[in-house]
């Protein structure tokens, strides 16, 4: 069992739309500043911030919807694991934008389907 934080918890307790828009906010903020190549911890924290939301945002999903959740999950892991790499490389952090946006409409998208 995990042991999440209060803030964590406190996202928990979100009705799911509100934590489906704060990841939208999430990843449109790592978007932004990976486009920028600046605060490369903040975007750090947004990627650790994010993994866990996405965990505790799954919990109420379908299976599918879920996996999709475990996917992007998957890769901010990758990245993060590999941080000090990933963010000096201009690729890298153009693929990090580029994937923020991209999920940030496919959350939006599932918004939409959960209401």
């Amino acid at each position: 069992m995990n042991n999440f934080t209060n803030t964590e918890m406190a996202f928990r307790c979100e009705r799911l739309s509100v934590r489906i828009e704060r990841l939208v906010e999430n990843f449109l903020r790592m978007g932004a500043l990976s486009l920028a190549g600046v605060e490369a911890e903040t975007v750090l924290a947004i990627v650790r911030e994010s993994k866990v939301f996405l965990e505790l945002t799954a919990l109420d999903l379908d299976v599918e919807r879920a996996f999709e959740l475990a996917q992007i999950q998957r890769q901010l892991s990758r990245w993060h694991i590999h941080w000090s790499e990933v963010w000096t490389n201009d690729v890298s952090r153009l693929e990090i934008s580029t994937l923020a946006n991209i999920w940030a409409q496919q959350l939006r998208e599932m918004a939409g389907i959960l209401v």
